[in-house]
């Protein structure tokens, strides 16, 4: 079975508080979300809701709460999903991966469970296995697929990415966070590759 992180990592990222997990999410989302953006332009289809939630998700993080209830977000979100079936590319695996993360990241802040952390690491292995999936030319069987995906340098990248935001986040003060921090936060959020783009 092919993992992310690794159990001394997970171990951390559960171990830490409701807040910083959710600074995890909205890490691991920004790197996401330029697939479901790009698919929405691409397809024509409304992008609004998930701009919404990318704002009000920051407030969140900047504890100055949220002027919109995160259930009528959510089902406008999961309205908006694209699905797979109906368009069968990567691009829509991808760009539904991103939106199935915008959705968890919702029900995280409703209920703080863990689960929804595990989630999102697990739409974000599901966006780098297809790509990489895609790249390979002929059919091959399960165990040299795990193989291949497992070394692949986006699962690598994307490792590592998740393993420093935890080091990151584990050294962080606790919230609530002051305006320099908050910066320093969405600084690292912006500045950092994409899940699936070039580095």
């Amino acid at each position: 079975m092919i993992r992310l992180v690794s159990e001394e990592t997970l171990r951390r990222l559960l171990s830490i508080s409701s807040e910083k997990k959710l600074a995890f999410l909205a890490l691991l989302y920004q790197r996401m979300v330029p697939e479901l953006r790009s698919f929405c332009v691409a397809e024509d289809r409304d992008y609004s809701a998930f701009q919404r939630f990318q704002e009000q998700l920051w407030h969140q993080i900047a504890n100055r709460g949220s002027s919109t209830s995160w259930r009528e977000l959510r089902d406008r979100m999961l309205d908006a999903t694209p699905d797979s079936e109906d368009f069968g590319t990567p691009a829509a695996s991808s760009a539904l991966s991103a939106a199935l993360l915008a959705v968890a990241i919702t029900e995280f802040i409703d209920d703080r469970e863990d689960s929804h952390v595990l989630d999102a690491i697990g739409y974000a292995l599901e966006s780098v296995d297809a790509k990489a999936i895609g790249e390979l030319e002929a059919p091959v069987v399960d165990l040299a697929v795990d193989s291949y995906v497992s070394s692949h340098p986006l699962v690598e990248r994307e490792r590592r990415a998740e393993e420093s935001d935890v080091i990151f986040l584990t050294e962080l003060p606790e919230a609530p966070w002051p305006s320099s921090m908050l910066s320093m936060l969405h600084a690292r959020a912006v500045n950092q590759s994409t899940l699936l783009g070039s580095e």
